[in-house]
């Protein structure tokens, strides 16, 4: 595994609820200020900087099957996989669609830290984008468990399992949280935002899902070990990681996880709560980015994190 020292200064972008914009900060009113915040989160990204008109010709054909309602089945031909996704402008499937596997830079990073044989955990898995590749990765000796509590996207993950004839994945439609329960998941304005805390901005719908402990999850599917952790609960992570208490002491997985401050905030939860568990437990972070990866020694703005434990370096 090969690491560039030093740190990585960049206030990094999320998908907005409106489109290919950051979604922490004021709003944007002015339709010009809305366009240059879109123009400049495609600029960051890895695959538009490789292929920006072929990045820009996926996003108008999106467009059109987006307004044909008509959806897609895609190939990521790094992992030998197919993807449905339906036509949905808001959202990750368009993101997904645009940019296939440079989505997340983490994705490619998975071939580094995952390996045939080992155990990869889904947390927040919507349509699959890590849990397919993973697949792949572990091969039949390994074994992916993906947990996706709403009722929007299981069916998606599900299908995508399908699709692709994955028999070492198990799908779970709970919240993994801090213990066994009930709660209530918000909608936010598309499936990917949806969140255990509800911004005061959206509406009042949603659903009454399950949750469960990591730990107690492992134990009920008869797993003993995890190799790597994947966790976008929008702000929940802390609370995953506070029901792994013993997956972390034993197993000390990789963990690749989500900073949204805003997140935590309608949660109740310290905006680095996830950062400061794991830093106690004796994690350093990393982040990923146009194939290198970067020491962290503070939490960045915003995106992907990759923690691994200091007994793995």
């Amino acid at each position: 595994m090969h690491f560039v020292d030093g740190e990585l200064q960049a206030n990094l972008a999320r998908e907005s609820p409106e489109g290919l914009s950051p979604a922490s900060g004021p709003p944007m009113h002015s339709p010009l200020k809305r366009l240059k915040e879109k123009w400049d989160y495609l600029k960051m990204q890895q695959g538009f900087r490789q292929a920006p008109l072929l990045t820009l010709s996926r996003l108008l054909s999106w467009r059109a099957r987006c307004l044909l309602e008509e959806p897609a089945i895609i190939s990521l031909p790094e992992w030998n996989v197919r993807m449905f996704l339906p036509p949905e402008w808001r959202g990750i499937a368009k993101l997904v669609f645009a940019f296939r596997e440079d989505y997340e830079p983490e994705i490619v990073y998975l071939d580094k830290i995952l390996s045939a044989g080992q155990v990869f955990v889904d947390v927040g898995a919507n349509f699959g984008i890590y849990t397919l590749p993973a697949s792949k990765i572990v091969g039949g000796t390994g074994h992916v468990l993906a947990f996706e509590p709403s009722a929007q996207s299981f069916p998606l993950l599900a299908k995508n399992i399908a699709l692709n004839g994955l028999t070492n994945v198990r799908a779970f439609p709970v919240a993994l949280a801090q213990k066994s329960g009930r709660a209530w998941l918000h909608r936010g304005p598309n499936p990917s935002l949806n969140s255990l805390g509800k911004d005061p901005s959206w509406k009042g719908d949603g659903e009454e899902i399950a949750t469960e402990s990591l730990d107690q999850a492992l134990q009920q599917a008869r797993i003993d070990r995890v190799d790597v952790i994947k966790m976008d609960v929008q702000g929940a992570e802390e609370l995953v990681l506070r029901g792994a208490y013993n997956t972390l002491t034993s197993a000390r997985p990789v963990i690749i996880f989500e900073i949204w401050p805003e997140g935590t905030t309608f949660l109740g939860l310290s905006p680095h709560g996830a950062w400061e568990l794991l830093d106690s437990a004796g994690y350093e972070f990393f982040v990923v980015r146009r194939g290198e990866v970067y020491t962290a020694k503070t939490p960045p703005a915003g995106g992907n994190v990759v923690a691994i434990h200091k007994q793995r370096l």
